[in-house]
């Protein structure tokens, strides 16, 4: 195994976790992250918006304003090309945490800030605090932003308190740079929540996903990042990304299909969110090439629908007994603290 850890050329990332403590019932749906950000969404919106137009369009401070600026990421002059542009966060949902929570049981949200995003921050507190007051889903249940901690570093499993409800004031921390750890010989994917890569306009199926198809969409994310929120446009090249996929073996026979109906308000409709969960083994020659790119996916997911929380992952490094967990925490493991 490596021995030496790899400075990635990516713009800065940090992860926050939001301590909520239920007022009233909480029941989240089975996947909760398309209800998690619709009311992160509306909480920024009337925190945010100064003008109240309904929407963002051909408005002057869309490119200052916290609310378009997460949450309908505007064109960037400099960056023609895109019209979806992928938003400078990610949920990062736990599918093993309760989705009931009685009155003063704790809860948690993650969420990962990339680039400027960071500095905004503040925003989501108070937009967290204003949606706790209008409650959750239909039954309006409430609930409270007890406090914020922040990673100290992507991965490290160390958290810091950054914001006390009591206390009213944000602690911002200086971002760490970002450096993968050595490289392994072989990882373990664990997929948690759906994986949505396409090939050729169509999803990618559970025993279909090839080597080019997982390091492929990768590479396309962390680059299009890099290249929005970033000051680079050479780093995570597609060739090289193709090239180092021939030398690559990947197992994909421990995944499976699981379909996730979500109610979109926006087009009045259900809509179909399947993807691909379980386990999906590496190994190979070229390994070590892409592990960095591997390392920084966890934080950034992979494929469609990352706003939502879909496409997250961990590794792990086989023949380490140390899993790397989502970092959900439950209800047990807030209440605790």
């Amino acid at each position: 195994m490596d021995t030496a850890v790899t400075p990635l050329d990516f713009p800065p990332l940090a992860r926050f976790r939001f301590l909520l403590t239920a007022r009233d019932p909480v029941r989240l749906p089975d996947y909760p992250g398309s209800a998690w950000r619709g009311l992160l969404g509306h909480g920024l919106r009337r925190t945010a918006c100064v003008t109240r137009q309904p929407t963002c369009g051909g408005c002057l401070l869309r490119r200052t304003c916290a609310y378009s600026t997460l949450f309908e990421t505007p064109a960037m002059p400099h960056r023609p090309g895109y019209t979806a542009l992928p938003h400078p966060f990610v949920l990062d949902i736990d599918p093993t945490a309760p989705r009931r929570y009685e009155p003063g049981e704790t809860f948690s949200l993650t969420v990962h800030l990339i680039g400027a995003a960071i500095a905004q921050a503040p925003y989501l507190i108070h937009a967290l605090t204003l949606a706790g007051r209008l409650g959750f889903g239909r039954a309006r249940a409430g609930f409270e932003l007890a406090r914020v901690e922040r990673e100290t570093a992507p991965g490290s499993h160390d958290w810091l308190d950054v914001y006390e409800a009591d206390e009213g004031a944000y602690h911002a921390l200086e971002t760490a740079p970002l450096a993968a750890p050595p490289a392994p010989a072989r990882v373990e994917m664990r997929v948690v929540t759906p994986l949505r890569i396409k090939r050729a306009g169509h999803f990618v199926g559970a025993r279909d996903l090839t080597a080019a198809d997982l390091v492929q969409a990768l590479y396309r994310r962390l680059r299009i990042l890099s290249q929005l929120y970033g000051e680079t446009d050479a780093a995570f090249d597609l060739h090289e990304a193709a090239r180092q996929t021939t030398a690559l073996r990947l197992d994909p026979s421990a995944l499976t299909w699981h379909e996730w109906t979500r109610y979109s308000t926006r087009q009045d409709t259900l809509m179909q969110f399947g993807g691909l969960i379980g386990e999906v083994r590496l190994e190979g020659p070229s390994l070590p090439a892409i592990w960095p790119a591997l390392w920084l996916g966890q934080w950034t997911h992979l494929g469609k629908g990352t706003a939502f929380g879909l496409g997250g992952y961990r590794i792990r490094v086989e023949g380490s007994e140390r899993r790397s967990t989502a970092d959900g925490m439950t209800t047990q493991a807030c209440a605790k603290r």
